[in-house]
């Protein structure tokens, strides 16, 4: 089940170096019961070897030079080579099946298994929605109270989408809104966006989404040297008024240091004024205008309609989000912004105990 080498051991076909192992021991001399290291990375001796390495258990058992102890379960071992987040993640296209990631606000509520569900939809597709939820001022920030805690910003705790008279931002017009991520001035994005209709357009108003990272596997496919400049090739947003300046550079499709997906930061309202040398510029225009023409082709673009009493949370670093006709009528959304890693949190709290009651035996709702 596992051999020795000189400066590393394999095990269940994985390689382990042997000061990794050293280094993420899980006794208590060394994992404090919060899960915080108690070892500092200047003790660690990287040239540290087995005296002794045995199984007991399913665990592997080693021995260390300094007489030290250490046991690793093969579930620890074994999660060292899985990509939760990635595994996870559901693309979609302009087919969405909405009502697989569509809840019951007060079935939510009730039952931490719907709730969860709730959740990890979210997670996975990067969008879900929520019914009879409370046509009331400001329910959505209890919305957020489920799982987390509303991110405030140069527009509030909350913001109110409907036409003004001498709008700060486009949204606040009637106008149709082209596909976009919000706050794309901002470092760190809010990686969350909740919108809670309170009043339905008369006539128009339509919701349009798009998963970005799905029209990114596209553009990838299809124009590889366009998907290469959007990943390469910094663009800078500005947002600016009389008590704002908020300014940032970044990529259209941000990659993560293992070149995968992880984040779309594009919006055409406040995009800046494209800056490459004369010879590059044509072909970044083909590809930025390329990528804008898939994120709004019917292969990738998904349509709804929110009514009062609906409400949607997506990820504001994947899902674009735009209204795709003009709306007439007195329209009332209300939009707050929120963090994922608190959903993230929740939802992983939520599984454990589930689990943990499953084990037990128990039953839960």
């Amino acid at each position: 089940m596992f051999t020795l080498h000189a400066s590393h051991l394999i095990y269940n076909n994985q390689p382990f170096h042997y000061f990794w192992l050293k280094d993420n021991c899980r006794c208590n001399d060394c994992l404090h019961s919060s899960g915080q290291r108690l070892q500092e990375i200047l003790d660690l001796d990287l040239a540290i070897k087995p005296e002794v390495v045995t199984i007991e258990d399913d665990s592997l058992v080693i021995t260390w030079q300094d007489g030290h102890c250490s046991h690793y379960s093969q579930d620890f071992l074994d999660s060292m080579q899985r990509c939760e987040d990635k595994a996870d993640r559901v693309l979609w296209d302009g087919q969405l099946a909405a009502s697989g990631i569509t809840f019951s606000y007060p079935d939510v509520l009730n039952s931490n298994t719907i709730k969860r569900d709730w959740l990890r939809a979210v997670n996975q597709f990067g969008v879900a929605f929520l019914q009879d939820v409370p046509n009331v001022d400001k329910q959505l920030l209890d919305v957020v109270a489920q799982f987390g805690f509303v991110r405030d910003t140069n527009y509030g705790c909350h913001f109110d989408v409907i036409s003004e008279e001498n709008p700060v931002n486009l949204a606040y017009t009637p106008k149709p809104l082209s596909l976009h991520t919000d706050n794309a001035y901002r470092h760190p994005v809010p990686t969350l966006q909740l919108l809670h209709c309170l009043v339905s357009a008369e006539q128009g108003g339509i919701t349009a989404l798009t998963d970005g990272f799905y029209a990114a596997q596209l553009l990838q496919q299809r124009f590889p040297k366009q998907y290469e400049l959007l990943t390469s090739t910094p663009v800078t947003y500005r947002f600016k008024n009389d008590e704002t300046h908020l300014e940032h550079a970044g990529y259209i499709i941000e990659l993560n240091n293992s070149g995968e997906l992880e984040r779309i930061r594009l919006n055409n309202r406040a995009i800046q004024a494209i800056k490459l040398p004369f010879t590059e510029m044509a072909a970044f225009y083909e590809a930025y205008q390329n990528f804008s023409r898939l994120l709004h082709s019917e292969e990738c673009k998904f349509l709804c309609t929110l009514q009062p009493g609906e409400l949607m949370i997506f990820n504001n670093e994947r899902i674009l989000h735009g209204r795709e006709v003009a709306a007439e009528g007195a329209r009332h959304l209300q939009g707050c912004y929120a963090d994922i890693d608190s959903l993230k949190s929740t939802l992983a709290v939520i599984e454990t105990k589930l689990e943990t009651k499953l084990q037990g035996n128990v039953e839960i709702k």
